[in-house]
């Protein structure tokens, strides 16, 4: 019988969630506000720089100079930065930490080092992973294919030999690309079926 592949994880949306939206909510009226506000300054592109090493005071500082009339909502976004990440996703945290006892646990995600480290008090099971990849260390985001060569090459892993778990489609199929077998995160019933369908039990 083959051996169990080993789990590599995706954070956001698959084990908390990220809400930029509800982390931007107390500087304007409603939603519609909120999404012209990310349309005007390009919200996905601005947050993706930091996602890859850019520091939060550089990133906050060169947008609130270009938008000066957004100040408020722009330093507001990242010192309130936990507001923007209102729980775990539902039952995943258990399948987790159920397979890192029973072995070792990996991560791969776009995920800014200082957001990062100021999310891990407030959901401390993050801290668990033997290994993890950030693209805030790596100055890469996924779907890049060299993101998750350097999650084999510094931990000495087969790609063949891992499963990777993402919210994202391109991030999945790029980890197929890879090498990696890839499962494409919807719930955590689902995610489970398939994990033991692997033979990964906890």
């Amino acid at each position: 019988m083959p051996e169990a592949p080993i789990p590599v994880f995706d954070i956001g949306q698959v084990l908390v969630r990220w809400d930029p939206k509800r982390g931007l909510a107390r500087h304007f009226a409603d939603e519609t506000a909120i999404e012209r506000f990310m349309a005007e300054i390009d919200f996905a592109r601005w947050h993706a720089q930091q996602d890859a090493g850019r520091s939060v005071e550089v990133a906050v500082a060169d947008l609130a100079g270009r938008f000066p009339h957004h100040r408020a909502a722009i330093t507001g976004f990242y010192a309130d930065w936990l507001d923007s990440i209102p729980g775990e996703v539902e039952g995943t945290r258990a399948i987790f930490e159920g397979l890192a006892r029973r072995g070792p646990v990996y991560g791969i995600s776009n995920f800014s080092r200082e957001l990062f480290d100021r999310t891990v008090p407030a959901y401390p099971f993050l801290a668990d992973f033997t290994g993890l990849v950030l693209s805030g260390d790596v100055g890469i985001n996924k779907p890049d294919p060299r993101i998750y060569r350097i999650l084999c090459q510094r931990h000495g892993l087969t790609p063949g030999a891992c499963i990777f778990i993402d919210d994202s489609g391109r991030n999945v199929e790029a980890a197929r690309a890879e090498g990696m077998d890839a499962l494409l995160f919807t719930d955590a019933a689902s995610l489970s079926d398939d994990l033991r369908a692997r033979g990964l039990n906890w």
